[in-house]
């Protein structure tokens, strides 16, 4: 049997900070680290054989600020972002770009006390679990969160119904039937749990059929929290996974620049943070601290490159739960204008381009989250719990991001000319996306391609060998989400200027 505890990284890895939220006790951890026995479930699906290889990971949910543009600039028009004409069209600005977040961050071992290392470009993603066909990953996970349920669900992967699923749904064999879930299907934040939050550990098992494709080296999958589907992602809780043909993944790591890429609308209305963020520009408004903490965002180490305006920016939330004529907040003259040739907010065309709640939806009711009903408890209580966190801030702008990113804001992703490139391509939320690079083409599933299209919850491997030299946009070309900042930033440096470590 082999162990493997896993902080595998591409060069040129961000050092995060020390954490700053709490850690559940000693002995919380003693005990939860004590099923990180290296053996798989004891009912394990027939077509995976295991290798006896055990991937390690340990990963936390916290709570960070994040900042949408930490550069400060719209860097599709090379101008300051308060100047942007897309930034301000889009609502982006009006409450600022930094935004408190629910994220996945890893950790290198079961004292949770140093995170791993991470790519700067790989943004609000949590860190990359990697594997081989016939693996068995075990994840240590705590939620560090305050009040909000979390898990982490293979998307991809197989699991048993015990040691991990991370869904929260009746397992039951009739409706009106009582049903006690595992803390591993919705695992308690810090005031229902064992403070600050509770830990489980997930087993997932790679089987042959979540491996790539013949005569590839590597297939990308993702991972997210299932406890209300939409507001956990529009919150922030997403990562990448990997799997590798069997005894490739040191050789391919080696050979190729790899890119998890995440297409995402982050629609903040809906986030179970909403409330957090309107508390939060209010207390900013008035001229209180908010006392929230960074966590461990690529904002530490970025200053913003212009001087915030504060005709757009400096605005305070509204009251929560405040409903708002428009998606954005109120427009200014030339917005209005921009607005009245919109079609509708809740429209299906609407929703279609924004992603965000159905047709029709405009925020979730009152819901009693104490004494909803006699039964099944440990099944309606987190999800109502995340439910009734969204839209509380009903004026807070969607941003239409890669890896977390808007307007090319990204650290640019960098390769050298003729390298190798794997771009592991993810995309979430309620709307299709198109990827597409200028310079460069890739393959996909053995097919040459200019641009592809990537539906919700689907990932693409997509290979490319960085011939074209230059600095060069890669986006999304659904046109709206262009727009609206879904725009990032790669270079392909000219062989003998290269700055990164040859591969190989």
């Amino acid at each position: 049997m082999s162990f493997y505890i896993i902080p595998l990284l591409a060069v040129g890895v961000l050092a995060q900070s020390s954490p700053v939220v709490p850690n559940p006790s000693p002995t919380v951890l003693q005990q939860c680290a004590a099923s990180m026995n290296g053996q798989p479930p004891s009912q394990t699906p027939t077509d995976w054989k295991w290798n006896g290889v055990v991937r390690r990971y340990y990963v936390a949910a916290e709570q960070v600020e994040w900042d949408y543009a930490p550069t400060g600039w719209d860097n599709w028009l090379g101008i300051p972002m308060e100047l942007s004409p897309r930034a301000q069209f889009s609502g982006q600005l009006k409450y600022r770009t930094k935004w408190e977040k629910a994220l996945y961050r890893g950790y290198t071992d079961a004292s949770f006390s140093e995170y791993t290392p991470q790519p700067p470009w790989q943004g609000t993603q949590g860190p990359t679990i990697r594997s081989e066909v016939n693996d068995l990953i075990e994840i240590m996970f705590v939620n560090k969160l305050d009040k909000y349920y979390a898990t982490i669900h293979s998307m991809g992967l197989e699991y048993s119904k015990g040691q991990g699923e991370g869904a929260d749904y009746p397992n039951n064999t009739a409706p009106g039937e009582n049903v006690v879930l595992t803390p591993s299907n919705a695992v308690p934040p810090l005031d229902l749990g064992a403070a600050p939050g509770d830990c489980v550990v997930y087993k997932w098992m790679v089987n042959p059929g979540a491996g790539p494709n013949f005569g590839e080296p590597a297939k990308v999958h993702s991972y997210h929290s299932y406890i209300a589907l939409q507001q956990d992602t529009d919150a922030g809780l997403i990562g990448p996974q990997i799997v590798y043909a069997p005894g490739k993944m040191n050789e391919t790591m080696a050979n190729y620049r790899e890119i998890p890429f995440l297409f995402m609308i982050y629609d903040e209305a809906d986030s179970w943070l909403s409330g957090a963020n309107a508390a939060k520009l209010q207390r900013a408004g008035s001229g209180q601290s908010s006392g929230v903490q960074g966590g461990m965002s690529t904002t530490q180490s970025r200053t913003s490159a212009a001087s915030t305006s504060s005709a757009i920016l400096n605005q305070t939330a509204p009251t929560a739960s405040r409903q708002s004529d428009y998606p954005h907040g109120q427009p200014n003259e030339w917005q209005q204008d921009q607005w009245q040739r919109r079609p509708p907010q809740g429209s299906h065309h609407h929703r279609r381009q924004e992603g965000g709640p159905p047709a029709g939806a405009q925020s979730i009711p009152p819901i009693n989250t104490e004494s909803l009903f006699a039964g099944n408890v440990s099944v309606w209580k987190p999800q109502v719990t995340n439910l009734a966190g969204a839209g509380q801030f009903m004026g807070a702008p969607n941003f239409f991001t890669i890896n977390g990113y808007i307007f090319g804001n990204n650290p640019t992703f960098e390769m050298c000319q003729d390298d190798k490139v794997i771009w592991y391509v993810n995309a979430y939320g309620s709307a299709s996306h198109v990827f597409h690079m200028h310079g460069n083409g890739f393959s996909w599933d053995g097919g040459s391609y200019p641009a592809i299209e990537i539906g919700p919850g689907v990932g693409r491997t997509l290979y490319m060998k960085a011939t074209g030299v230059g600095k060069w946009q890669v986006v999304c070309h659904v046109a709206a989400h262009m727009t609206l900042g879904m725009v990032a930033n790669y270079q392909v440096w000219s062989t003998g200027q290269c700055p990164l470590s040859a591969l190989g």
